[in-house]
């Protein structure tokens, strides 16, 4: 998957991490440390490899800071941004299913991850690699 950091992330930069955090019917799961290219400073954009396998449930890619140097996403952790109405959707099997995209939305997905963008209220798709999950900082969102 790959976005862009929007907004001005000059003075967050240093030591800013991405993680994949979820919500599914477990509660809140993280996938921290993905495979990631970053660079909000020059190329303003980020590279993340999905998991083959995750928790059925939705996930946004958050930027934050990590307070308390665990190397994980966690409670007390400072979240810098997210990618806002853009989600990911982990599906066990395919069919209609309820996930959390801003409200409970029952929408109809296929195994795997699906994309799917809150603010169209499109459907959700698949794709060989997802692009435009924009990162933007919090109080700078669209």
């Amino acid at each position: 998957m790959t976005g862009g950091f929007q907004g001005d992330w000059q003075e967050v930069a240093s030591g800013l991490r991405l993680a994949l955090v979820g919500l599914t019917s477990e509660g809140q799961v993280d996938y921290s440390n993905p495979l990631e290219i970053k660079d909000p400073s020059l190329l303003r954009g980020y590279w993340m490899e999905l998991l083959p396998v995750a928790a059925e449930g939705s996930y946004q890619v958050v930027a934050y800071r990590d307070e308390d140097n665990n190397g994980h996403f966690s409670r007390g952790d400072t979240v810098l941004g997210d990618t806002c109405s853009r989600y990911l959707l982990y599906a066990n099997g395919s069919g209609d299913k309820l996930y959390w995209a801003g409200t409970l939305r029952l929408l109809r997905v296929r195994h795997g991850w699906n994309g799917y963008d809150a603010a169209q209220e499109g459907e959700p798709y698949q794709a060989a690699l997802y692009t435009g999950f924009d990162l933007y900082r919090q109080g700078q969102r669209p």
